[in-house]
């Protein structure tokens, strides 16, 4: 099952931006699902196509729903990948090529749930991860450590 992602702006201060190297909208969610299984341990369906809610559920943990939205890149999504990447580490380089964000909308300031969701994602579409709140550009290994999926 595909559906288009939906286009709305959630607040970056209350999600995590994913940079997509695809500008398609498009959610394959049985890829996405085959894709959690196979690299994350983790279940992932499409509770609600409208809203863009997704239930994640990591083997062996308890379930969530999360939403997840796309949007084109801003200008202040970029500005903020730059400055978190202080240590030049290639991802803001990566995040500029990248014209299309997903944003995974957080339930509580530290969720766990909602970055896995974010490192799942980023690991299909290929591209960083952006906490705007800190802020901090995360590779999909370093949400994974975060998360604790190693």
């Amino acid at each position: 099952m595909q559906y288009t992602g939906r286009r709305v702006s959630l607040d970056r201060s209350a999600a995590f931006l994913i940079f997509s190297q695809s500008e398609s909208t498009l959610v394959d969610v049985q890829g996405w699902d085959a894709h959690a299984r196979r690299f994350f341990a983790t279940h992932l369906n499409l509770v609600d196509e409208r809203s863009g809610a997704v239930r994640i559920a990591p083997d062996g943990a308890a379930a969530g729903v999360r939403v997840v939205h796309v949007r084109p890149r801003q200008a202040e999504d970029l500005a903020l990948a730059e400055a978190a990447d202080v240590a030049q580490t290639g991802l803001a380089l990566l995040a500029r090529r990248c014209r299309t964000v997903w944003l995974v909308g957080r339930a509580a300031e530290e969720d766990p749930l909602a970055l896995r969701l974010a490192a799942i994602v980023a690991s299909v579409v290929l591209g960083p991860i952006l906490d705007a709140r800190v802020p901090e550009l995360l590779g999909v290994k370093s949400a994974r450590e975060r998360f604790g999926a190693g």
